[in-house]
């Protein structure tokens, strides 16, 4: 049965402090905003689905080193400040200790500390959900700089956490990810990640995963597609009816004022009904139904967690 997002809670289940890149070199703090919903469709294999996008932000290497102390408060939805030992649920960070690209040292993608946060999170709103039996999709632009707007590098180390903290990754480039010959490679060597390189679908605990990374324009810079090449990739993607589609580029719905490719957006609507999970342009409203029946789910500056509809 394929996937089907019944329930989306627009008002945040927690949420995570990074630091973003302004304007003129300037940085920001903001806060990442972590959903809960429902979906039907999983396998009885997986217990839930992790699925986030554009992720571009950093956390001093200092703050992250917090999460690292005996003991670690989550605020949780009921609003109770709760006591867990982080040596019941932490992964064992060493990712960016041997990857991390930015050039300030004292700095972590958003994306390198988040999964520990996360199964911290599941420990205590969600006690009956094993790591190890939750999936994770990524809609890409994973990597970030400080003071640097827009910033493209190497996403490895946000792909290593998170399949270092759950059971699999599966994931699409964004048009900020630079992954080179030798990245690319550690990605399809690594059990239990899934990189979309080009656009096809991977297949993980019974569940069919589509996915297209990049976005529609010029063909000179980096992950990018002339828009009937990527048109046409979504087009066949569709007809071979995968559990859900995984794209960067979020399709244009000018009506309700969601920003987005409004190409994608026509492809979509007249292709089979399925679950759409995209980033690159934030939408305020994070899901929307076309009149086929299908699902755009944007998940841009969000990590959604996705249990069972029960």
């Amino acid at each position: 049965m394929a996937l089907n997002v019944v329930r989306l809670r627009n008002d945040p289940l927690d949420q995570y402090p990074y630091i973003n890149a302004g304007t003129g070199g300037t940085v920001q703090e903001a806060w990442l905003p972590i959903l809960h919903g429902t979906v039907t469709g999983l396998p009885p294999s997986l217990d839930a689905l992790i699925v986030a996008s554009d992720l571009q932000g950093i956390v001093s290497r200092s703050s992250a080193g917090e999460l690292h102390t005996n003991s670690t408060s989550v605020t949780t939805s009921a609003g109770m400040d709760t006591q867990q030992s982080v040596g019941e649920v932490a992964v064992e960070n060493t990712v960016h200790n041997e990857l991390s690209t930015d050039a300030f040292q004292g700095d972590l993608l958003l994306g390198e500390v988040l999964p520990e946060h996360v199964r911290l999170l599941l420990a205590v709103e969600f006690p009956d959900i094993r790591p190890e039996r939750v999936g994770v999709l990524l809609c890409g632009d994973l990597y970030a700089q400080r003071g640097r707007r827009g910033a493209s590098g190497n996403p490895l180390p946000v792909w290593l956490a998170f399949q270092q903290a759950f059971g699999w990754v599966i994931g699409v480039d964004g048009n900020h990810d630079l992954v080179s010959t030798e990245v690319a490679r550690r990605l399809q060597s690594e059990e239990g990640i899934h990189h979309i390189a080009s656009p096809s679908i991977v297949t993980a605990d019974q569940i069919q995963i589509a996915g297209v990374g990049g976005i529609i324009g010029r063909q000179d810079k980096p992950n990018r597609m002339d828009p009937a090449s990527y048109l046409r990739s979504v087009r066949l993607l569709l007809q071979r009816k995968p559990d859900a589609l995984l794209l960067h580029q979020s399709p244009g719905l000018a009506e309700q004022g969601l920003q987005g490719e409004a190409l994608i957006q026509c492809e979509l609507a007249t292709g089979p009904k399925t679950v759409v999970f995209c980033g690159h342009t934030h939408w305020d409203t994070p899901m929307v139904e076309l009149d086929n029946g299908t699902k755009v789910v944007n998940v841009d500056s969000r990590l959604l967690i996705l249990t069972r509809e029960l």
